[in-house]
């Protein structure tokens, strides 16, 4: 909630000499070196933001594997972002919130969120991301437990006069449907006494922010090479079979518990770490965390091509043993591959401390007939949660279609989101692509700006953004150095 000013000139020495930005890679807890923590000064647990400024604006990024560069682009484009606001007077008394989004499910920093600042300790705040780079593999982060905070623990003081603030999300994958007690619990330290609708609290959210999309689009190559990249990272280094299968189940979790995945066949048979190998071919080929031993584990079995049994199976997860210092519930995530249909549980095993079979959780019950085997090019349904036409209309369920803003150069996420504040504060799209031209953009930048904007800009579009300015908005002021293009 810092007031001040941010000099553009500052900043820009300070990017010539300092190395330090982005080096933060989680602070161990107390007596675990391998577990990690968010920087203290970005917890969200049992933490408030204030903004007491005019215009809060809050760029929230999706910190996984596919997006974990667009903070540092951000970084990079600071002081241009904030000196054209400033000299061009878009909004009044603008302060920033930063915040990093993951994946709860899997992750170990799902949401860090920095305080409302207006001068250079903006700087600091993203320098203190820590990029993660995780994710569940699942076309889903957990978009939606960043609204929940933003949502209920943020105060604006700019709402007592009638206007809202600004929330950017940037990122590129869809938001589980609803947003889990476990984790508002464990990350926001709030007591739920159930899981929420997502669709309620994007609503809650909109009633204290004017909420955008900044889609950045990727070829469909980029974005298969990042799906599932996690679970395959986790079972191909752990030697398991991860490609060439009928069927594969593969367990991921993130703590040292002892997790097992059980899987019954068809003819009846269980395979689980006391029977590895099934007579019908089916074999647990990765069984991790015996003694505890990474807080990365994974466990998978599978049927390579060709031999999996027509018939019924069933997967299960139980917790064999506890080997965190306290009984506290464990996350999971099941993948299941079916004859190339890709498909996600998540679920939580021992939520009252049990282990054994107590403590099982079913995950999967299907029918496998090997006619139905897909083509090996058929990705199709194997990727449907990661097709941009799905996660465009999950986002437009919550948001107006014309709030979700596509881009295809990360490098335009700052100029887009100048572009949102020009055109609420009463500047046309021409206007504003002329300040474009005027800081050194590109034709081609201002022309992929102009074609995220282009709904936004029309007069439809802008009655349901935050009112303009009065016209006696201040004179564009002049700052000392000289935006850089980038």
């Amino acid at each position: 909630m810092g007031g001040g000013f941010y000099d553009g000139d500052v900043a820009e020495r300070a990017r010539s000499t300092r190395e330090d930005a982005f080096t933060f890679h989680g602070a161990p807890a107390a007596g675990d070196a391998a577990r990690r923590e968010v920087h203290p000064d970005l917890s969200p647990l049992g933490t408030s933001r204030e903004c007491v400024q005019a215009t809060p604006i809050v760029v929230a990024f999706d910190v996984t594997r596919s997006r974990g560069n667009d903070a540092k682009i951000v970084y990079e484009k600071m002081p241009m972002l904030m000196g054209q606001i400033n000299m061009r007077a878009y909004v009044p008394e603008p302060a920033l919130s930063f915040a990093a989004i993951g994946d709860a499910t899997v992750d170990q920093a799902p949401l860090q969120v920095g305080q409302f600042e207006a001068d250079n300790r903006l700087d600091a705040v993203l320098g203190k991301f820590w990029l993660e780079e995780g994710g569940g593999g699942t076309g889903q982060e957990t978009y939606e437990l960043a609204a929940y905070y933003y949502a209920r623990h943020t105060k604006l003081h700019c709402l007592a006069s009638g206007r809202k603030g600004y929330l950017f999300f940037v990122g590129d994958e869809g938001f589980y449907p609803k947003v889990a007690k476990e984790h508002v619990k464990r990350f926001v330290g709030d007591a739920l006494p159930a899981d929420l609708d997502s669709r309620e609290v994007f609503r809650e959210l909109q009633e204290r922010f004017d909420v955008f999309l900044i889609y950045p689009r990727a070829t469909w190559e980029e974005r298969r090479a990042d799906i599932d990249a996690e679970i395959q990272r986790r079972v191909v280094e752990a030697g398991g079979m991860h490609a060439g299968v009928d069927i594969r189940a593969s367990l991921v979790w993130n703590n040292r518990n002892d997790l097992d995945l059980h899987v019954e066949t068809p003819a009846g048979e269980h395979i689980f770490f006391g029977n590895k190998r099934a007579t019908c071919g089916g074999e647990l080929d990765v069984d991790r965390n015996v003694h505890g031993e990474t807080t990365k584990p994974v466990e998978n079995t599978r049927w390579a091509r060709g031999t999996a049994p027509k018939g019924r199976y069933r997967v299960w997860v139980r917790n064999y043993a506890f080997h965190e210092d306290s009984r506290k519930p464990t996350e999971f995530q099941v993948e299941l591959e079916v004859n190339g249909k890709v498909q996600h549980f998540s679920g939580v095993v021992s939520r009252h401390g049990e282990t054994g079979e107590t403590s099982d959780v079913p995950a999967f019950a299907f029918d496998y007939d090997p006619r139905e085997r897909r083509a090996a090019a058929d990705e199709t349904s194997r990727y449907a949660g990661y097709q941009d036409a799905t996660i465009k209309a999950q986002w437009a369920s919550v948001l107006p279609a014309e709030n979700i803003l596509l881009i295809d150069d990360p490098k335009a996420i700052a100029d887009v989101i100048l572009g949102v504040l020009a055109l609420s504060g009463g500047r046309d799209l021409s206007e504003y692509l002329e300040h474009m031209t005027e800081r050194g953009q590109t034709e081609t930048r201002r022309s992929q700006t102009a074609e995220a904007l282009g709904a936004l800009a029309s007069g439809a579009a802008l009655a349901k953004v935050t009112k303009p300015l009065p016209l006696d908005r201040p004179a564009e002021t002049k700052r000392g150095g000289r935006s850089k293009r980038l």
